[in-house]
């Protein structure tokens, strides 16, 4: 009987091991796909971000108007677009002439750095370093980074908004297949999942809109009345940095140092002392202003996201790591916390569900 019993179970135990072995084998296999194809998803993530900014300006359109989709969708890019153009024509040409001339003077700005802390080939160095980190520019990247790395990110913004516009024009669509993916006995929590996590994202991008104007305005004003050059340039570069939190308000204020060192020893103070007030200004009034309406994420894990995903991916990483840590918090909160473990915490959307 023993022998019986043992030999019975011997097909049953091979048959388990070769079970196990091959699903690990497809997990490893599945990893090393996504490894492979990581930077098209960052593209895609990025197509999502465009998608999502036109929604949200389409349905505040359709909120206020009887406009319906599609057209709601074709007046708010359009909208956006003629605001860039507006934007640009009244101030495009002093901030290319600043931006400009901001470029020519980098060279010997660090140059003049370097002198100052021993260091001869700073610029060179720098040079390089800046050349490896945005030659890792994605899928899209590689294809012109051969010939321009400048090539290659214009490929990647132009491969972003032409995919955004496609995903916003047919959302639902999109949404009802990428549901589908989910076992019917979960559709439902990956719906709830899903909607908290979009709309958290959506709350961060206007949270990040709100910030990003006022500290861009705010530099600007602040370097004219110190008398810097180039104000509008370094405060238009402020403003856009702000949309990569911790990091990026760090970086931008580098070239304005950079300039006030060759402007006089107290114009460093003050460019300094502007950047720090400003950034409390933002930390402690503006921010927890905006996030009572927004997403609150907690702070180190946005620093080492970013610095992850830059790591590993340049550019694209920092860019996009905050929004995709917006994504992954809301769903590690809704679907690990609330519904595996039974936490009562409220998803960052603000969902009840």
């Amino acid at each position: 009987m023993t022998e019986t019993h043992s030999g019975g179970s011997e097909p049953a135990r091979l048959s388990l091991l070769v079970r196990g072995s091959l699903a690990v084998v497809g997990v490893l296999a599945f990893a090393a796909l996504i490894w492979r194809l990581s930077d098209v998803l960052l593209l895609f993530f990025g197509a999502v971000v465009v998608a999502v900014i036109l929604r949200s300006s389409a349905e505040l359109i359709e909120r206020h108007s009887p406009i319906r989709t599609p057209w709601s969708l074709v007046l708010a890019g359009t909208a956006i677009l003629l605001l860039f153009i507006l934007f640009f024509f009244l101030l495009g040409w002093q901030l290319a002439g600043e931006v400009s001339s901001l470029v020519q003077r980098f060279p010997h700005m660090l140059a003049e750095l370097g002198n100052r802390l021993g260091v001869d080939d700073l610029p060179q160095r720098v040079g390089e370093q800046a050349s490896s980190f945005l030659g890792r520019a994605g899928t899209a990247g590689k294809i012109a980074s051969y010939t321009s790395v400048l090539l290659g990110v214009l490929a990647n913004i132009l491969l972003v908004l032409v995919a955004g516009i496609y995903l916003a024009a047919r959302a639902q669509r999109y949404w009802r297949g990428i549901l589908k993916l989910a076992p019917p006995r979960w559709r439902e929590r990956a719906t709830n999942a899903l909607d908290n996590s979009g709309r958290a994202l959506r709350l961060w991008l206007l949270g990040q809109l709100i910030s990003m104007a006022v500290v861009g305005a705010l530099v600007t004003i602040g370097l004219y009345l110190i008398g810097m050059p180039s104000a509008l340039a370094l405060g238009f570069l402020a403003g856009l940095s702000e949309f990569v939190p911790i990091v990026g308000p760090i970086l931008s204020a580098v070239p304005a140092l950079l300039l006030a060192q060759s402007e006089g020893q107290n114009t460093i103070f003050w460019v300094l002392g502007l950047y720090v007030a400003v950034q409390q200004i933002e930390s402690n009034l503006i921010m927890p202003l905006v996030q009572r309406e927004t997403v609150d994420v907690p702070p180190v894990l946005t620093l080492f996201a970013i610095l992850a995903l830059g790591a590993l991916f340049g550019p694209l990483g920092v860019l996009l790591g905050t929004p995709l840590t917006v994504v992954l918090y809301g769903l590690v909160i809704q679907l690990y916390l609330r519904d595996t473990l039974g936490e009562d915490v409220s998803p960052p959307g603000g969902g009840a569900n």
